[in-house]
């Protein structure tokens, strides 16, 4: 069976998500690197996540929950309509304030 991928291009970002066949859905999943352990970032400098990381201590909702998502949050925003991915524009999460030890240690 041939491999596929999906490619996204945005704010600077090139990913490119590896697709599995799924027999029980019929069809193609997307299969999704943990970008906890391998980090990828917009050219100016935010993080890329998956929407259903636990949100950081500086996210903010139109109404908080016990289970507050990173999807949730008013900072993030999705990379396309079909995708779980998204990025983070919360200042205190910038590449730039990882390398210099302020914001969250995510």
């Amino acid at each position: 069976m041939e491999k596929k991928s999906r490619h996204y291009e945005f704010e600077g970002a090139v990913l490119d998500m590896p697709m599995f066949y799924d027999e029980l859905a019929g069809r193609y999943i997307e299969e999704y690197r943990n970008f906890n352990e391998e980090p990828a970032w917009t050219a100016d400098g935010c993080p890329i996540m998956h929407s259903v990381e636990d949100a950081c201590p500086y996210g903010k909702w139109d109404e908080p929950s016990r289970c507050n998502t990173c999807g949730e949050c008013k900072f993030f925003k999705f990379i396309a309509q079909h995708s779980p991915l998204g990025v983070c524009r919360q200042k205190k999460q910038l590449w730039a304030n990882k390398i210099t030890g302020r914001g969250s240690n995510m």
